[in-house]
């Protein structure tokens, strides 16, 4: 049985899109970020990430698609739950590979480049 994130609303909005089975490539400059399988990896993965923090807030700049992907271009900030140093960084792009609806996979890119040229080989 699927156990749900602990309680935090944007793990389980996440969740509730991902395929068992998903794919999630992590940010590689964040800690524990790496290759991610199944759902049940992600969300203890997104718990431990989301946990650090007093405030997170993701702004979409930019959405971009292109057959069954969608790039995401976000700006992240939040201020950190130990620290509470401010933390505001530049626009990096989450690709998202949907198939019948479910999202299978998810790539985090720092910075926007590689995700783009993905998009459009």
């Amino acid at each position: 049985m699927e156990r749900p994130a602990r309680r935090d609303p944007v793990a389980l909005a996440v969740l509730s899109l991902v395929d068992p089975n998903i794919e999630w490539v992590g940010y590689t400059h964040i800690p524990e970020a790496g290759n991610l399988r199944g759902r049940d990896e992600v969300r203890d993965w997104l718990e431990r990430f989301l946990e650090a923090w007093e405030e997170m807030d993701v702004q979409i700049v930019e959405v971009v698609e292109a057959d069954d992907k969608i790039a995401a271009l976000v700006r992240l900030s939040g201020r950190g739950k130990g620290s509470g140093v401010e933390v505001k960084g530049g626009v990096d792009a989450h690709v998202w590979t949907i198939r019948d609806g479910t999202v299978v996979a998810v790539t985090m890119y720092q910075g926007t480049t590689d995700a783009l040229r993905e998009l459009d080989p």
